[in-house]
């Protein structure tokens, strides 16, 4: 890009696209960061949507109430590790923006990892406790699943879970062979 300096000639800027190259990474890093974002506060907008819902339904004694107040319960309880965990892919997001992509990628993909163990082991947790019931406190926070409401239960985790593995896929791929251009120099596939 080319800009004036009060009436001298046009200078050229300094930044990011000089050459195809660069141009392909910040490409992908901004692609990359949009996803590491909407990965990263998925947990967030669980717990938006449960708590609400979970006020409502809780006490209704149906499938639906029991399930949308685990999701709540977990939610909030499981704030202690999504916020670290959301925190972290955050700035490996905005690292990636910053054009600082070596950096935003491990920082992303520790968030991401994270993220994805975490919501293994509640997903866990929660198959467990249907598939194997133990001696049950009268006084549990939580309702007693079967094993097709434990199912449902489970399923923003393994959305998350899965949404997780495929932004350390999509940060971590290499660039194919078939992307190199006529210079023979291999960019970022998209």
């Amino acid at each position: 890009m080319t800009g004036r300096d009060e009436g001298s000639a046009p200078r050229k800027s300094r930044g990011v696209g000089k050459g195809t190259r660069g141009v392909a990474i910040m490409g992908r890093g901004s692609r990359d960061a949009v996803w590491v974002r909407w990965v990263a506060l998925l947990p967030v907008f669980v717990i938006g949507v449960s708590i609400p819902g979970g006020l409502f339904l809780a006490n209704s004694g149906t499938v639906v109430g029991d399930v949308v107040a685990t999701w709540m319960l977990l939610g909030v309880f499981g704030l202690v590790i999504f916020v670290p965990v959301t925190t972290l892919s955050l700035l490996g997001a905005a690292a990636l923006n910053s054009h600082n992509f070596r950096v935003g990628r491990w920082l992303a993909s520790v968030g991401a990892v994270s993220g994805t163990l975490f919501y293994a082991y509640l997903a866990f947790v929660v198959i467990a406790e249907a598939v194997v019931p133990e001696m049950r406190d009268p006084n549990s926070w939580g309702p007693q699943f079967t094993p097709v409401t434990a199912l449902l239960v489970v399923v923003p985790f393994i959305a998350g879970a899965a949404a997780n593995v495929y932004v350390v896929g999509r940060l971590w791929r290499q660039a194919r062979p078939s992307t190199a251009g006529a210079d023979g120099r291999v960019r970022p596939h998209r």
